[in-house]
């Protein structure tokens, strides 16, 4: 299927000076260094597990080796995705740039600008799109890859409903949050909560958190100063625009990996102009090429809490 272009706008003849894009995106979970980058994979790594089981007896002369070392693996498996499309460059000739292109009908140049703009939204669509598979992907679905919550939601081993936490029905709200926030720290365990841990929210968590705490007159909704993050006890929270309605995840960031191949595959677009490339049709061909998937090693380490 090609490349839908649509134009809605009431400005033609010259350039219009300034091209915008959606609105303002951003990777939260890998800009904020909220999981383990593992770059430069080909086809797969695997992530190792080691566990000790505690062989302290009485003392007593000699040698009697007791305790257990398990060493284990989970493979991580990045999936290969691409982003093909083309641009016909009369349809920007017509509408915004007919000055930058030249006026001539044979000047068929594509602007510097617009590609400009135009790689700049693809590339911030990509962060956007890749932040939300990382939690929420589903590799049946055409272009994505499995995501953190459809691994935990297949594993018996996390701590999530069923295994240690209790959400609420029908979702977080003003009146519960403060008490859905009591049953993840508590649900944490022991030797965890001597991790350096992160505490990720979906922004609709947030929100309920930051109007309950206005309305109980503690604070402003940030912490009693607009200049600090939200807390919950000593525990910092870490909003992710990935994340779905009603989620919170707790966890050490060394437990949870994205991989891919290179990083440079996530900022870089191939591009071909037909009338180049000896095609003569008017059109400029985009072509972006990478890998991406997630994993994670220790399960009784994760806190996954999901009201629905």
């Amino acid at each position: 299927m090609p490349t839908t272009v649509t134009v809605s706008s009431n400005y033609a003849g010259k350039d219009a000076g300034v091209y915008i894009g959606q609105a303002f995106k951003e990777a939260d979970t890998i800009a904020k260094g909220l999981v383990s980058v593992a770059a430069d994979i080909d086809f797969q790594i695997p992530i190792k597990k080691i566990a000790y089981a505690d062989g302290r007896t009485a003392y007593a002369c000699g040698f009697t080796p007791t305790g257990s070392v398990t060493l284990s693996e989970k493979l991580l498996t990045p999936t290969k995705i691409k982003n093909e499309f083309e641009i016909c460059k009369e349809d920007l000739r017509q509408i915004w740039s007919s000055a930058t292109m030249g006026f001539s009908a044979h000047n068929d140049r594509m602007p510097a600008d617009v590609q400009s703009a135009l790689i700049a939204e693809v590339l911030a669509d990509t962060a956007q799109a890749t932040d939300k598979d990382i939690w929420q992907g589903d590799v049946t679905v055409d272009g994505q890859f499995d995501g953190y919550i459809k691994l935990f939601t297949a594993d018996a081993n996390i701590v999530k409903s069923g295994n240690g936490i209790t959400p609420a029905v029908g979702g977080v709200t003003k009146a519960n949050v403060l008490a859905e926030f009591e049953k993840v720290k508590s649900a944490i365990p022991v030797a965890l909560r001597r991790s350096n841990l992160s505490w990720i929210i979906s922004p609709d968590v947030a929100d309920k958190y930051e109007t309950a705490l206005i309305e109980a007159g503690v604070s402003n909704g940030l912490g009693g100063n607009a200049n600090t993050g939200l807390t919950y006890g000593r525990y910092n929270l870490i909003i992710v625009n990935g994340l779905p309605d009603n989620t919170m995840v707790v966890y050490d960031t060394k437990n949870l990996y994205f991989g891919t191949g290179l990083l440079q595959d996530h900022n870089e677009i191939k591009i071909a102009d037909g009338d180049e490339y000896g095609r003569l049709d008017g059109q400029v061909r985009y072509k972006m090429v990478y890998t991406a998937g997630v994993q994670y090693a220790n399960s009784e380490d994760i806190v996954f809490y999901q009201s629905v």
